[in-house]
């Protein structure tokens, strides 16, 4: 569990220049750097720095992140019981929860890891699917990121790790609960996760 949390925390730790990129590889390599100078800036090491360096990691993390289609693709076929409405909110607290959970671990467990980009295969108009390897305690963990190319910037939707891909893996999570319950129960507890993260940040 420890390796799948680490190569998750990774990946989105590289997301920053996915924006503005011709190849989504490039765009990975060049995101490594920006995203090592946020983690590792003395700045941040100070007293009561850490919530600003967790802001920057977010608001980076929800500029460049496509949550429209990670949602949309996690509800799967629930999708259509939503109404537009509810289809926004749920991405816009989906994109909350996500980013501090996220960049709140990532903050805490990212120990030097690297990646070795493997290779990058278009396998549609406008979408890509780009492979990696996590380095983690001289083990290479195998990553895949799917991304979509949207207004001439590269977003990923989706990540496997370990054969585990992030959408399949919260669709089976909400395919359970909306087996059972409305969407706007749903939303309801992603508002109440999110206020258990919120209380988390402030004692942090």
């Amino acid at each position: 569990m420890r390796i799948i949390l680490t190569g998750c925390l990774l990946v989105f730790m590289v997301i920053p220049a996915l924006a503005g990129a011709d190849q989504p590889i490039e765009a990975l390599q060049r995101g490594v750097e920006e995203g090592l100078r946020i983690l590792n800036d003395p700045e941040f090491n100070k007293a009561g720095r850490k919530d600003a360096q967790l802001q920057k990691l977010r608001i980076i993390l929800e500029r460049l992140f496509d949550f429209h289609e990670f949602s949309r693709r996690v509800l799967g076929v629930y999708w259509e019981d939503f109404t537009p409405l509810q289809r926004e909110t749920f991405i816009r607290l989906f994109a909350e929860f996500l980013g501090r959970f996220y960049m709140g671990q990532l903050q805490e467990k990212y120990k030097d890891e690297r990646l070795i980009y493997v290779s990058q295969e278009m396998i549609a108009a406008g979408r890509a699917l780009v492979r990696v390897k996590v380095v983690w305690k001289a083990q290479e963990i195998p990553v895949d990121l799917r991304m979509i190319k949207r207004k001439g910037q590269w977003k990923i939707y989706d990540i496997q790790v370990l054969g585990i891909s992030a959408v399949s893996n919260y669709r089976a999570q909400f395919e359970s609960l909306l087996s059972q319950e409305a969407p706007a129960f749903v939303i309801e507890r992603l508002e109440i996760k999110i206020e258990q993260l919120e209380k988390t940040d402030q004692k942090r």
